[in-house]
């Protein structure tokens, strides 16, 4: 289902005991054990060998049979991570205390706690899964972490929970200032009138080596005596201090307690200077801190003036400025250093003026991680007002059109429907792609309407996934077009798989309408012309559409065909009467 693919869900499982379910099936137990010795097998057989070899496309359709066989039988197959085991349905399933060769711990230490392989697995995504967890890991890639390069591949039958603590370790919280200790400095200030004047020049030039053109700049505000000492006193106690905290705590404390307003207004200057040498130099945890002070100094409940608000305000719009974000681009793609965490930090401090640029800086970078806190950042800016988004959707660069609709998919907004409604034909897959998650995400009826045409594109992965969203929705508007589709010549040249999504999307919308089809196609009841084999493919497809269905017509439907002379048809029709009967248990 498109809307439950590759999302991260927050949660924390890592300290809750298994609970064995009541009546556990020993078959399924042993289905995904045997799964998963397969994926670690497979995972290290293919690193030897091209994607064309005989061995590592063997090794590959064999975990893809295992695979299908268990989501056939089963369902979707849910994984619980621990740091050295795999559990499903409360059983250990996967142990392995090696932390170099154990596939939980690589997992597990990546921020990894579910894992869930849907029903309509294919066979690219188990590979692109066994490239992401087989990849040596290479402390020199940024982007080397599986929930990266999940979220990065967009797999749509593969879905993940992530743990609270690697959300925290993604998303660092702003910082907090302390505005009693400020103000009880402001305070001292009036007690101690005799000043002392410190060479503001000299320490911005020590510590980040700005040359400022006016000289006199560097006397602009003074301490008292006493401040002074203090400051002194915190050096000697604090050895190997970094000047740059340094030099920013000071600038923030005298922005705090500067008496005049021409004096706020130079020491907003300063700060200014100071945070544009920051951004240059990748320096966030400090620009950061200054924009969380700003933050805190214009909240309403500050007792700041009117024009001293409108002077940060304009600090503010310049640190989301065009040209900020851009030197911001050229600098994350320069320094691998910088953490996709102090990153988002920033991000979440800029004005709504920042988002334009965002956009346009998400064309520029190149890090999956980064891309990523930028694309989280928007949805948290932009989803009160996605007009600022809609411009990239124009964008030549395919992977930013795509990045935007992430977003818009995340939003659920369906004032962008009108806007989305052109990429029903773009001629990048991946948008195309992209889009039905997208609309997915939003519930409105007309969202639905787009995926219609999209039942016919020219891919047949994307006609899958199209299908498989309206048949989720059982949107009957699009009934009549999947059975014109059914009866067209070229239908019984598409993939079996495809195919049979196809029934299995008719019988959710159809329901009832669909029996005297299926019980026709079941009973091989096709012109005499077409090929045995087919005929007998697409009464497999009829037992997928009538699973849908339900109810005694259709069990006892199923149940005649358990006497086809086609084993094929007998077993299918065999699992479906068993998956039936196992639903009504349930129920």
């Amino acid at each position: 289902m498109p809307g439950e693919s590759q999302e991260p869900f927050e949660a924390d499982l890592a300290g809750i005991p298994a609970e064995p379910d009541a009546e556990v099936n020993p078959e399924q137990i042993k289905a995904v054990r045997e799964v998963l010795v397969q994926i670690t097998k497979t995972a290290k057989t293919i690193k030897l060998y091209l994607p064309n070899n005989p061995i590592y496309q063997k090794f590959r359709k064999e975990l893809f049979d295992r695979f299908n066989s268990y989501l056939e039988k089963f369902g979707e197959m849910v994984l619980r991570i621990r740091q050295y085991e795999i559990l499903c349905e409360g059983q250990v399933v996967y142990q392995n205390p090696a932390s170099l060769e154990s596939l939980a711990f690589k997992l597990y230490v990546d921020g990894l706690r579910e894992l869930v392989f849907g029903d309509g697995l294919e066979i690219d995504e188990v590979t692109d899964f066994l490239e992401i967890i087989g990849r040596k890991y290479d402390p020199d890639d940024p982007d080397d972490d599986i929930v990266t390069l999940l979220w990065e591949r967009r797999l749509p039958h593969v879905r993940y929970l992530i743990s609270e603590d690697f959300i925290k370790e993604t998303v660092t919280q702003p910082m907090e200032s302390n505005p009693q200790a400020l103000q009880e400095i402001s305070q001292r200030e009036e007690k101690l009138p005799q000043p002392t004047e410190v060479d503001t020049g000299f320490v911005l030039q020590q510590s980040l080596g700005i040359q400022l053109l006016d000289k006199s700049i560097g006397s602009i505000f003074t301490l008292t005596e006493g401040e002074v000492a203090k400051l002194r006193r915190e050096i000697e106690r604090e050895d190997g201090t970094n000047p740059v905290s340094f030099l920013v705590n000071i600038l923030l404390e005298v922005l705090r307690i500067d008496i005049t307003d021409e004096g706020f207004g130079e020491t907003a200057g300063l700060l200014d200077t100071v945070f544009e040498t920051l951004v240059l130099r990748g320096e966030l945890t400090y620009t950061n801190q200054i924009l969380s002070a700003y933050s805190e100094y214009l909240k309403p409940e500050s007792s700041l003036s009117e024009a001293r608000r409108e002077r940060l305000g304009e600090s503010m719009k310049k640190a989301g400025s065009p040209k900020m974000i851009e030197s911001l681009g050229s600098v994350l793609e320069e320094n691998e250093a910088i953490d996709a965490d102090q990153l988002h930090a920033f991000l979440m401090y800029l004005s709504q003026d920042a988002i334009i640029p965002l956009v346009d800086l998400m064309g520029q970078l190149k890090r999956a991680k980064m891309r990523r806190s930028l694309c989280e950042a928007l949805i948290k800016k932009c989803d009160g007002d996605i007009d600022p988004l809609l411009k990239g959707l124009l964008d030549r660069r395919w992977f930013v059109v795509r990045n935007v609709l992430y977003i818009l998919g995340r939003i659920g907004k369906p004032d962008a429907l009108d806007r989305l409604r052109p990429l029903v034909s773009h001629k990048e897959q991946k948008v195309r792609k992209e889009l039905i998650f997208a609309l997915d995400g939003i519930q409105d009826p007309k969202a639905k309407d787009l995926l219609i045409p999209m039942a016919e594109d020219p891919d047949s992965g994307i006609r899958v996934l199209a299908v498989r969203g309206l048949a989720v929705a059982r949107y009957e508007p699009a009934l009549d077009t999947l059975v014109r589709s059914v009866h067209q010549k070229d239908f019984i040249d598409r993939d079996l798989k495809e195919r049979k999504e196809w029934f299995s999307a008719l019988g959710q919308i159809g329901g009832n309408e669909m029996i005297p089809l299926f019980q026709r196609l079941l009973n091989q009841g096709m012109k005499s012309w077409v090929k045995r084999s087919i005929r007998e493919e697409m009464a497999l497809c009829a037992v997928e559409g009538l699973r849908k269905i339900g109810g005694e017509e259709v069990n006892s439907i199923l149940r005649a065909g358990q006497r086809s002379g086609r084993k094929s048809i007998r077993e299918a029709c065999e699992r479906a009467v068993k998956e039936r009967e196992r639903e009504s248990n349930v129920g």
